[in-house]
């Protein structure tokens, strides 16, 4: 009799855990991917049809902070967001506000631009800066990418983010202007209607071209989720790239 109930004990073990395994796959399975709008701005009239995309990295803050300079403008939206540490910056006519990785800050058209610096004195920053109607400078840095327009009548000008959980995938949809994104996190599979696959990682930019259809996101690793950012122009009103969740994390000035 004890030996029957160790066998009957033994099997209804291994059902229940099987049975709360398929529920714990079915959940994780159940997880897809998240784009959050983070900013979505009109795209100005009379802006050079352009797209800029900068990468810069700066060293701790020194122990006496120099005093802000004049600052600075510009014609067409721009968005910066914090890759690694903390980044304070003034926008007028808002008071100074401090951005950690992650974070996000909008500098609207035409806004001065006070200062922006590292807020630690002991880490380092890197931020990537989005920017349309732009004119570079003799001596300014190279830009990571630069992708010209093809429309900018009645446009509005998307800063995404998409999270995608292990094997998950999001397609984007076709707009009239080229999508430009940055990986974040992870390792990120493309393909398109033509059946061409590449593969991108950390720090990569890939640029999709204007309406081009059937273009999808796969997340390649089995185990750990992936991130992008995507800066995306399209006509006003228009569905924003699968965006379904707006979380409006990042601060916005």
């Amino acid at each position: 009799m004890v030996r029957n109930f160790q066998i009957i004990a033994a099997v209804l073990t291994v059902v229940l855990g099987a049975s709360l395994a398929g529920r714990l796959s079915a959940q994780a399975n159940s997880e897809g991917p998240v784009w959050e709008t983070l900013e979505r701005e009109p795209f100005p009239p009379d802006t050079l049809p352009n797209v800029y995309i900068y990468r810069a990295t700066a060293g701790p803050a020194p122990e006496v902070q120099p005093e802000p300079g004049a600052g600075h403008t510009h014609p067409g939206p721009v968005f910066v967001y914090i890759l690694q540490g903390t980044v304070e910056s003034q926008i007028e006519p808002d008071p100074p506000a401090v951005y950690a990785s992650g974070e996000f800050f909008y500098e609207a058209p035409g806004r001065l631009h006070r200062f922006v610096r590292n807020a630690s004195k002991t880490e380092p920053y890197t931020l990537m800066t989005f920017q349309t109607g732009h004119t570079e400078r003799t001596g300014a840095p190279k830009p990571l990418l630069r992708e010209d327009l093809l429309s900018t009548v009645n446009q509005e000008v998307s800063l995404l983010r998409l999270t995608l959980p292990p094997w998950s995938g999001a397609g984007v949809s076709a707009s009239a202007n080229p999508d430009i994104f940055y990986v974040l996190e992870g390792k990120i599979e493309t393909s398109d209607t033509g059946d061409q696959r590449k593969t991108y990682r950390l720090g990569d930019v890939l640029v999709k071209p204007a309406s081009q259809t059937g273009f999808t996101f796969r997340n390649a690793s089995p185990t750990e989720p992936a991130k992008l950012l995507l800066f995306q122009v399209t006509a006003k009103g228009a569905a924003i790239s699968g965006a379904a969740k707006d979380k409006g994390e990042g601060k916005a000035k």
